[in-house]
């Protein structure tokens, strides 16, 4: 790890503690549908945090059989080199968003973080709806693959129906399973599961969710108005594209961790 990361993880703003903590607000981590083309996605945290290569290779590994090349090969490939240009293709970006907010997800969990609710943003519902223990990782890996295809390089004639009938018969395959943390549609700030409130996860409104273009501000707009305050995005940043920024983006949640500087100073000094 270089000394900016370690360095960067360490920093933290010295303020006087409380006696008491007032209890924090219910936090809703929303999983943002954008970004997943960047060049070497999670290659800075996957470097620098041990839990976080952990949690990417196990996704890796669950999403390699269903891609025609390696996820590593694409996304950790050589600038300029002959397979750099295809992370720019949906085949391998929605994979390699999947993939670094999942981990991203998990690096914060170790950190401490309980998060009261989930939500996606169009594509990053998948990420929600695993990470809710809605989709198992196997089920939610070949529906992002599913997912990816839907956007052919060189579409041809009926492709793009081809490409919906093989996700929707992936998603109607997989099995769903009782959430552990909230599960909420951007769309409508509605919860998804199997209440009678609740909007069910079916195939056709998957489909439909990944194919709407969300903005992140209308996402949060909708999650507060329907009572999920404090959404706090999962993704890398589209405004910051400097050296550390995936560090940034992954610091950035530690104000919403019960006790920041002790779970700050914890994954600093396991990572130098």
């Amino acid at each position: 790890m270089s000394d900016d990361a370690a360095a960067l993880l360490a920093r933290r703003p010295r303020r006087p503690r409380p006696p008491r903590r007032a209890p924090a607000p219910p936090l809703t981590v929303l999983f943002t549908g954008h970004a997943g083309r960047r060049l070497a996605l999670g290659r800075e945290l996957y470097c620098a945090v041990p839990a976080f290569r952990s949690a990417y290779d196990g996704v890796r590994d669950a999403l390699d059989p269903w891609l025609r090349l390696p996820l590593a090969a694409v996304v950790f490939a050589p600038e300029g080199g002959v397979d750099s240009g295809l992370i720019r293709r949906a085949e391998f970006a929605q994979p390699a968003l999947f993939a670094f907010q999942v981990a991203v997800y998990r690096l914060w969990q170790s950190w401490g973080l309980c998060a009261d609710a989930v939500a996606g943003q169009g594509a990053g519902e998948l990420s929600a709806a695993h990470v809710a223990g809605v989709l198992t990782l196997a089920d939610a890996a070949r529906l992002v693959a599913a997912l990816g295809r839907l956007v052919p390089p060189r579409p041809a004639p009926g492709a793009a129906r081809a490409a919906e009938a093989e996700f929707l018969k992936a998603a109607r395959e997989s099995a769903t399973a009782p959430r552990s943390v909230d599960l909420v549609c951007t769309a409508t700030g509605r919860a998804i599961g199997t209440g009678p409130d609740e909007r069910p996860l079916r195939p056709e409104r998957l489909l439909l969710q990944t194919h709407q273009v969300i903005r992140t501000a209308d996402a949060v707009r909708t999650l507060e108005a329907a009572g999920f305050t404090r959404p706090h995005p999962c993704g890398p940043d589209p405004e910051d594209t400097l050296p550390g920024c995936e560090l940034r983006a992954a610091r950035a949640v530690l104000p919403h961790i019960e006790g920041p500087e002790r779970a700050e100073g914890q994954a600093a000094g396991r990572h130098r």
